[in-house]
């Protein structure tokens, strides 16, 4: 078939005005340093991790109590296998095996651990996706925060990101850097008006995460602004959508379920609940919880790791971020602050029993507005910037030990 000359030299166009958009994002002055800060950062939670899975008790591991694996294979576990605990065993096994008429697993979206499988189905290539989708988040992140609150506020919004406590699940086997790598990055092209790059990254994070389909209500604002409410734009508000589409079409077909991956979620005891009943219950067990979260014996405690600990450390979060969420009421963007607020309600929504808010400090990832308001917040005030780091990394640390140890964070 002949090809169009008229649509091929439209084609081009397209593609020279996006390049041309783009490059003075990608001249080495601008990258350098979000190139040193996912360097250091990274190292800080990789070194920490690894001396952790040396020197702490485990809960449990890939050899017998209280003895590491010998020569060649702690260093392997050092460096990556410590970083497939948790989910990242469940998506390293849909990477290798799939779904295998299993529903529980259907809870795990598809994009991230197909990508897995695509670059070998090990650890080390979760680990590497894992990391350069990262880096794309900074870059994202970075330039989306410079066109709404310029430069300075950009790089700190970065730098918050890349120590906050939980920021070690970045370098891990889950799939949060994907799917913030996708959301960032099409809000980015939004707001520069390249939907037709902008639509099909959110139909790719929602099958990253079930968090993509949040991205329809910010992406409606924000197209229906810049169009000046003209209504034939709005066609790329449905792109989130398609994408669980795809995923549901697929349940279809193997598990003739659509919804199974919502029924899935009872199996971590998770109901829907309104978000004041949620919180009181999170507040109860948190206090009964307090004195666990802050015993070290408790904490790294030998045998089968122990979730209620986690209680308290998720009340503090919410806490935190339900004064985020206000304080950003003001001062962010309404399509950011709309899908911020629904990215909290999710998890407030949707509680497990006895873990009211289990899981809440990692989810913040998905809530990424959160960071661009605290790189607000600290931008002005440099006591304010000292104080985020004098709770945060003491945090990280924790955190990332715990993780590295095989107990549970989130």
């Amino acid at each position: 078939m002949a090809k169009d000359p008229v649509t091929d030299a439209a084609v081009r166009v397209e593609r020279k005005a996006l390049l041309i958009h783009l490059s003075p994002y990608l001249k080495w002055p601008t990258l350098r340093p979000l190139l040193w800060l996912f360097l250091i950062s990274r190292a800080f939670f990789m070194e920490i991790g690894g001396l952790a899975y040396i020197y702490l008790p485990h809960a449990w591991v890939e050899s017998p109590p209280g003895i590491l694996p010998p020569g060649g294979q702690l260093l392997y576990h050092v460096v990556f296998g410590l970083w497939s605990h948790w989910d990242g065993l469940w998506y390293l096994s849909i990477a290798n095996k799939g779904y295998l008429n299993r529903p529980t697993a259907t809870a795990f979206f598809p994009l991230y651990p197909w990508l897995i499988h695509l670059f070998g189905g090990g650890v080390i290539s979760g680990v590497v996706i894992s990391l350069f989708c990262f880096a794309l988040t900074l870059w994202f992140l970075f330039h989306l925060t410079r066109l709404e609150f310029g430069p300075g506020i950009a790089w700190d919004t970065v730098l918050v990101l890349a120590f906050f406590p939980t920021a070690f699940y970045v370098n891990a086997v889950y799939s949060e850097p994907l799917f913030m790598a996708l959301a960032i990055g099409s809000l980015y092209f939004a707001k520069t008006r390249q939907y037709i790059v902008a639509g099909p990254l959110a139909m790719a994070a929602t099958m990253a995460s079930m968090y993509g389909l949040l991205l329809s209500a910010p992406l409606l604002f924000l197209i229906w602004r810049q169009e000046h409410h003209r209504w034939r734009p709005l066609v790329h508000v449905f792109w989130p959508p398609l994408g669980l589409g795809v995923y549901m079409t697929f349940l279809l077909i193997r598990f003739g379920d659509p919804l199974v991956f919502e029924h899935a979620q009872s199996n971590w005891a998770r109901h829907f609940a309104w978000f004041g009943s949620t919180l009181w219950s999170a507040t109860i067990e948190a206090f009964k919880a307090w004195e666990q979260a802050l015993s070290f014996g408790h904490l790294f405690a030998q045998g089968v790791p122990h979730l209620g600990t986690s209680n308290f450390y998720n009340w503090v979060f919410a806490l935190f971020l339900i004064a985020i969420l206000v304080y950003s009421i003001w001062r962010l963007p309404l399509y950011l602050w709309v899908y911020e607020l629904l990215a909290i309600m999710v998890p407030f929504s949707y509680p497990a029993v006895g873990y009211a808010l289990m899981s809440l400090p990692r989810l913040v990832m998905e809530a990424f507005p959160v960071f661009i308001a605290l790189g607000l917040a600290i931008h002005h005030k440099p006591w304010r910037r000292r104080l985020y780091f004098v709770f945060a990394l003491p945090l990280g640390i924790l955190f990332v030990s715990l993780f590295a140890t095989a107990h549970w964070v989130a």
